[in-house]
């Protein structure tokens, strides 16, 4: 045997998972690293009348958030951090306070800021 052939891995043949294990497995993976939902929404007065301001992703490191009308994108660092950004912004509108929302399953109580 020559020392090129020695050094060369053999070639799998066959896939360590079937088709619909790999698609499982995408699934699994897709899943566990899903960003969660969110809103901003936007108080006027004390409880007198409220809008969603904007939506945004959650992801491990960062939330990214559009305003509704499109003209607005925010990346920050938490959704708590762009709530405060939203408020500040929207002040001078008459908004009172700006809250979290999160639209996911596993959280029924909204965030309030």
């Amino acid at each position: 045997m020559t020392e090129l052939a020695e050094r060369t891995p053999p070639t799998i043949t066959r896939l360590p998972w079937s088709a619909e294990e790999f698609t499982r497995l995408m699934r699994e993976l897709a899943v566990s690293e899903v960003p969660r939902l969110f809103a901003l929404v936007e108080e006027y007065g004390e409880g007198e009348d409220a809008r969603v301001a904007g939506y945004g992703l959650a992801y491990a490191d960062r939330v990214d958030v559009n305003s509704v009308e499109g003209d607005f994108q925010l990346n920050s660092e938490s959704a708590e951090r762009a709530r405060t950004l939203f408020e500040i912004s929207s002040r001078s509108t008459g908004v009172s306070r700006v809250h979290v929302v999160w639209l996911d399953e596993t959280t029924t109580a909204a965030h309030q800021g």
